[in-house]
């Protein structure tokens, strides 16, 4: 499959996640006020019951949720940054870890999330915001594919590009990545579409439920890094998308972590 896929329009994209980003930057810190205000009065009214009363321990278990609720608030403010003055590198193993703490309100409890990283890997030269909102995006697909319930499988490794693949995304080179990949059991990709699936617009969902711009993000996020798109998926069979990402610096003798260990559910 040769590869004739340029970058979607990086203007248009640009615009439409930094609107986005300032809609849902505007939600989370408004709602992280509310958070405040709700866990100073539970506070005032917990510390007013006798220590072991079971109304106290009630309002103790609304204290842990609010506490929950605020790191989640913390977590999609550090999503919408502005990418405006940030380096541009990553630690993708981190990003994989914030972004799965997000996931489980917008992925359901039918689908099981899997986290398989590596610690101390070398930081990827690729924009953090993007990159967060090009893993959030895939996610987002992943659980789309998997309507009846499945698995969903995040993963870093430190690697080299695949012998005799040629991307569907940009091209390889003799160089170090960081290998962020995304696997779904969902009902997988025809072969005949999965070279349109990154251009602007495209989708197969219905008018009202998508709008053919995630994986146009995805794939401008990696094509200006200087990276690489791999897919492997059959109708059945489940997808994985594997984002090989420059190294920020370079780095000799690179030690390769292989991926299957190290699990978090």
């Amino acid at each position: 499959m040769t590869n004739k896929l340029g970058p979607p329009p990086a203007d248009y994209t640009h615009q439409r996640m930094e609107t986005i980003n300032r809609l849902a930057a505007g939600v989370a810190h408004e709602f992280n006020n509310v958070l405040q205000i709700i866990h100073g009065y539970v506070s005032f009214a917990r510390d007013a019951l006798p220590a072991e009363s079971e109304p106290r321990q009630d309002l103790e278990a609304a204290l842990q949720a609010t506490d929950r609720a605020a790191e989640l608030a913390s977590r999609l403010l550090q999503f919408t940054r502005s990418p405006d003055g940030e380096s541009r590198s990553a630690d993708i193993s981190d990003t994989v870890l914030a972004t799965k703490l997000l996931l489980r309100p917008i992925i359901g409890e039918n689908i099981r999330i899997l986290a398989d990283v590596r610690d101390g890997m070398p930081e990827a030269g690729v924009n953090e915001s993007a990159i967060r909102q090009a893993l959030l995006n895939l996610c987002i697909n992943a659980r789309d594919a998997m309507s009846g319930g499945g698995e969903l499988l995040l993963q870093t490794a430190l690697t080299t590009a695949p012998n005799g693949v040629t991307p569907n995304v940009g091209v390889f080179s003799d160089q170090s990545y960081v290998r962020l990949s995304v696997s779904d059991t969902g009902d997988g990709i025809p072969e005949a579409i999965q070279q349109r699936i990154f251009q602007p617009f495209f989708t197969t969902k219905g008018p009202s439920e998508g709008t053919g711009l995630g994986l146009a993000m995805v794939a401008n996020c990696v094509a200006e890094a200087g990276g690489a798109i791999t897919i492997d998926s059959a109708p059945g069979e489940g997808t994985r998308f594997d984002l090989y990402l420059p190294l920020a610096t370079a780095t000799e003798d690179v030690a390769l972590a292989p991926l299957g260990e190290h699990f978090v559910s």
